[in-house]
């Protein structure tokens, strides 16, 4: 079963595309099946209650992805 990944951003800033790959390859290394997925619409990333850009949300817990951006930490919260 595949996990969803969801990466909050702004849609005036766009997401940068190195996170998706970085994403997409710790994945692939864990051989853990994800769908990644923009999240921009303010109204939707609301709902997750932060405000700071970029987000990862895995399986409904949000993660900074500005304090949380190494190989390490996102293999973390691909894999917990």
């Amino acid at each position: 079963m595949k996990k969803v990944v969801k990466v909050l951003h702004q849609s005036c800033c766009g997401v940068n595309p190195n996170i998706k790959n970085q994403l997409k390859r710790i994945a692939a290394e864990n051989n853990v099946a994800i769908d990644v997925l923009d999240v921009t619409d303010m109204m939707e990333t609301m709902q997750y209650g932060t405000m700071d850009f970029p987000s990862i949300v895995v399986d409904g817990k949000v993660h900074s992805y500005r304090q949380n951006n190494t190989d390490e930490a996102v293999k973390e919260m691909l894999t917990a």
